[in-house]
């Protein structure tokens, strides 16, 4: 008898579990559907589609932003003018799985991410170009300048992802039937409830997080972070800053001395690699920059125009 109600309680339990996941499906349109309006370029890369703004003067210095690892290049708007004001031809894109940008059939890891930049850059015909990176964008352009230092002028860093995080579940996510799951059940609220940690006090933070939102529901998305936090894309940087370091590249780092995401130790582990890296340390966590744009974008043109980028 006894065990007739556990495997009606068994049965009763997989049916709600199978009854939520489909119920809390978010995708249901293409990124060729989310991008459609959007004012973005795009460019068919070997990968996929790159959603992409390019501002300024086309023979200005080519300064490219490259975002974190779930806000995309929306977030960062409010660096484009000052940027733009200092004379730079500004750069901004979307990663693949993020944003405007398509969501290809492949790992997310960081050597995409390294290609895809590096791509972009070429069908744009830009040889050289100063790169900023923000957490995992910084995690990105180390890896590529540590690949490809002939195309960099110089590099900058915000609140660098440079070692693997501690991710929550991060052995159940890797099991192929329990990945889906708590991908779909936990981890994707749980990414949004993060984004939403930006804040939304004014219209255009606000927008950013509504944009934020709105990426999962394009097919993939969810496929491509978990792809993201479960394979080698938030592995160690700390070989590439190494070879960074002894190439000469001008390099600048402002990270958060308080960052609860990204242990500011391994940032000083990364600093500690270049003799003469520009550096400059706050307070106010993660997202410390949200009212500093105009500031660290001074503090940026000025390090790179001393050094010539």
């Amino acid at each position: 008898m006894w065990a007739y109600w556990v495997g009606g309680v068994v049965v009763l339990g997989v049916a709600a579990i199978a009854i939520a996941y489909v119920a809390s499906d978010r995708e249901t349109i293409t990124a060729a559907e989310f991008r459609d309006g959007s004012g973005y370029l795009t460019a068919a890369l070997p990968n996929g589609v790159t959603a992409y703004k390019d501002m300024g003067l086309k023979d200005a210095v080519p300064l490219v932003i490259v975002h974190g690892g779930t806000l995309g290049s929306l977030a960062y708007e409010a660096y484009y003018a000052p940027l733009l004001a200092q004379g730079y031809r500004v750069i901004a894109y979307d990663q693949y799985g993020r944003g405007f940008s398509d969501r290809p059939d492949v790992p997310l890891t960081i050597d995409l991410m390294r290609v895809q930049l590096l791509d972009l850059l070429d069908h744009l015909h830009v040889e050289r170009a100063a790169l900023y990176g923000v957490s995992f964008g910084g995690a990105v352009i180390a890896r590529f300048a540590a690949e490809h230092p002939e195309r960099v002028r110089a590099l900058g860093y915000q609140v660098p992802v440079v070692d693997a995080p501690t991710i929550p579940l991060i052995g159940l996510l890797r099991l192929p039937v329990i990945q889906p799951l708590l991908a779909r059940l936990v981890m994707v609220p749980s990414t949004i409830a993060r984004g939403e940690s930006f804040g939304a006090e004014t219209e255009a933070q606000a927008r950013v997080i509504h944009h934020f939102k709105a990426q999962f529901t394009v097919k993939g998305t969810q496929r491509m972070i978990m792809s993201m936090l479960t394979g080698d894309a938030l592995s160690s940087r700390l070989a590439d800053h190494a070879v960074i370091g002894t190439s000469g590249i001008p390099s600048q780092f402002v990270y958060a001395t308080d960052d609860p995401e990204i242990d500011p130790v391994t940032v000083e582990q990364a600093i500690a690699l270049y003799d003469t890296a520009d550096v400059h340390a706050y307070t106010g966590g993660h997202f410390f920059s949200a009212t500093r744009q105009d500031e660290l974008a001074a503090k940026l043109a000025a390090f790179f125009k001393a050094h010539g980028a």
